[in-house]
């Protein structure tokens, strides 16, 4: 899970798109480093609202191949 909803990344960056510096919406929002709210901005520019959707991975692995990968470790 993460830790900030799309909800609050969108508000997030319409609070900078409206003029206030990342320093002080990185605040509002609690978020540790204002260049995480510059990520989001940049993502929401080239890619529209799509960019700030949590992204899951789209591979499956069976369980033989887990078992296939644990063994060649070893």
């Amino acid at each position: 899970m993460t830790k900030f909803s799309f909800e609050d990344k969108l508000r997030a960056v319409n609070m900078y798109l409206r003029g206030y510096g990342s320093n002080t919406v990185a605040k509002v929002y609690k978020v540790k480093n204002h260049s995480n709210i510059l990520m989001w901005v940049k993502r929401y520019q080239k890619y529209g609202i799509d960019g700030l959707k949590v992204r899951y991975p789209k591979y499956d692995y069976d369980g033989n191949f887990k078992l296939n990968v644990l063994n060649w470790r070893k």
